[in-house]
C-alpha cells in the first residue's frame, strides 16, 4: 500500500527513513524544477534542492509535521532560494519560454509555418522580458500559480502569507506583468 503524503511525514517525524525516502522520491523532481526556474542554474538548483530536503528532514525530526506536505516543501524551497538569491544579490530566471514551448508542443500542428513559429518565439521572448521586470515576490507567486499549479491556499502555505495577501499579490503580479508585456509590444491596446 502506498503511503500518503501525510502518513509519510508523520512516519518520517518518528525517524522512519524509508517514509522520508517516499516523500523525497515523490517530490524531488517537482521541487528541483521549481528551484531551477527560480535560480536558473542547474548545479545551484541541485544544491538548493538538496538543502531544501535536508531542512525538511530536520524539521520533521524536531516534530514539525505539516498539514499539507507539498505546500510545506515549496515553502522550504522558496525560502532556501530566496536566501541564496539574497546572498548573491543577483536574481536570474530560467527563460520560461522553454516551459511554455514544451507545454504547447503537444498541441502544435506539425505543419506550422515558419512565420507562426517566429511569432511564437517572439511572444515567448516578450513574456520572459516582462517576467524579468517583475519584483522577486511577484515572480515567485506567478511561478507557483501558473507553472506549478498550486492553489491559492497552497501558495499561502508555501510563502507563509495569508490567503488574502496571496490573492492581492497575484492580482498585482498579473497586472504588472500585463503592463510590462504591453510595453514590450505584446497585445494590441484594446486587448485587456
Amino acid at each position: 500500500m502506498a503511503l500518503t503524503d501525510r502518513t509519510s511525514t508523520q512516519r518520517a517525524s518518528q525517524d522512519d527513513a524509508a517514509a522520508f525516502q517516499v516523500l523525497f522520491t515523490r517530490y524531488q523532481s517537482r521541487i528541483y524544477n521549481y528551484v531551477y526556474r527560480m535560480v536558473g542554474d542547474a548545479n545551484e538548483a541541485q544544491d538548493l534542492t538538496q538543502d531544501s530536503f535536508v531542512k525538511a528532514y530536520q524539521a520533521l525530526q524536531r516534530g514539525d509535521v505539516p498539514d499539507n506536505p507539498p505546500a510545506w516543501l515549496y515553502r522550504i524551497a522558496s525560502r532556501t532560494c530566496l536566501d541564496a538569491l539574497r546572498r548573491r544579490r543577483l536574481i536570474r530566471w530560467l527563460p520560461l519560454g522553454r516551459l511554455v514551448e514544451r507545454r504547447r508542443a503537444a498541441g502544435r500542428d506539425a505543419d506550422e509555418s515558419p512565420e507562426s513559429h517566429l511569432i511564437r518565439a517572439q511572444e515567448r521572448a516578450r513574456v520572459q522580458q516582462a517576467l524579468d521586470q517583475l519584483p522577486t515576490r511577484y515572480r515567485m507567486v506567478l511561478l507557483l500559480r501558473e507553472y506549478e499549479g498550486l492553489t491559492y491556499r497552497e501558495i499561502a502555505e508555501a510563502t507563509g502569507d495569508s490567503l488574502s495577501t496571496v490573492k492581492v499579490t497575484l492580482f498585482r503580479a498579473r497586472e504588472r506583468c500585463r503592463r510590462e508585456y504591453q510595453s514590450l509590444g505584446g497585445w494590441d491596446d484594446e486587448v485587456p
